[in-house]
């Protein structure tokens, strides 16, 4: 995924931003196929995510104004300079939260290095002035909303996913659904 950088200067309006793991493009395929499956098989009503959406939330920041987005970035320059490592992130089950009607993708076993990355970034966002929710972190990966589901299939084999970097996305609405650009993006560091 290209970055785009912003001008970060101008007052301009608040736009809706987050940090995200992207997957590469088989995982991106193997979960678009997913969603694809509960689909076609009438497992879930509801609307699939696009393939190029596909990602895990690391943290929901929310409406940023473009002169703060330059505070984000050093932010997450600072988290980078600790080292994290990259990691294997391994989806094995499809789950749904009904009160939401939300269909999505996780891990049974989630990796620490995924808990550590997270953390880092509550912590330093945090104390660098943004609030922000206070509630645990579930990881996973929306595959459907506005979704009814009844049963969920197990997973024929689990999807792994070699976490390697971390980025910075702008979220806004256009007429087809949401457009996700990413406008920072740092590495994970080698095992």
């Amino acid at each position: 995924m290209p970055i785009v950088e912003e001008n970060t200067r101008s007052a301009g309006k608040a736009h809706r931003i987050f940090f995200a793991v992207w997957p590469d493009n088989d995982t991106q395929k193997q979960l678009a196929g997913l969603a694809k499956q509960l689909r076609l098989e009438s497992l879930c009503g509801g609307r699939k995510i696009k393939a190029e959406n596909i990602h895990l939330t690391l943290l929901f920041v929310g409406k940023v104004y473009p002169d703060r987005l330059e505070v984000l970035r050093d932010v997450a320059d600072s988290i980078k300079q600790s080292v994290l490592p990259a990691f294997d992130l391994v989806i094995d089950e499809v789950r749904y939260w009904k009160h939401n009607h939300i269909v999505y993708a996780a891990p049974s076993k989630v990796p620490q290095e995924l808990v550590k990355l997270e953390g880092a970034l509550r912590d330093a966002i945090s104390t660098a002035g943004f609030p922000l929710e206070q509630q645990a972190y579930a990881p996973h990966i929306t595959l459907m909303t506005n979704a009814f589901c009844p049963t969920l299939p197990e997973l024929a084999a689990p999807i792994a996913w070699r976490v390697r970097e971390w980025t910075l996305v702008k979220s806004e609405q256009a007429s087809n659904g949401s457009v996700y650009t990413p406008i920072g993006c740092w590495p994970l560091g080698d095992f």
